[in-house]
């Protein structure tokens, strides 16, 4: 499982720096799925990622709408709402 590929990416503040981000992440996701096609190709590769890449778009599983009232809206069914009365 990777989680979030793209968490230290981004924070160039500078337009190239920007387009140099968006070549990294997609040559990530390049190597990753050329990968899984040969070498890999009996692997299972989880990926969590807020903004994967339109090259992979195929492959997305789900997406969370970050809407409560667009399902689904979260990975965790209530965590909008406290129950005080459940200690779990």
């Amino acid at each position: 499982m990777i989680d979030s590929p793209q968490k230290n990416l981004g924070h160039g503040g500078t337009r190239d720096a920007v387009i140099a981000d968006a070549i990294a992440i997609d040559d990530f996701y390049r190597h990753l799925t050329s990968w899984l096609a040969e070498q890999g190709a009996d692997a299972q590769v989880i990926i969590v990622d807020n903004s994967p890449p339109m090259l992979v778009e195929e492959n997305v599983v789900v997406k969370y709408s970050r809407n409560e009232h667009r399902p689904p809206y979260g990975l965790i069914d209530d965590e909008t709402t406290a129950d005080e009365g459940n200690p779990e």
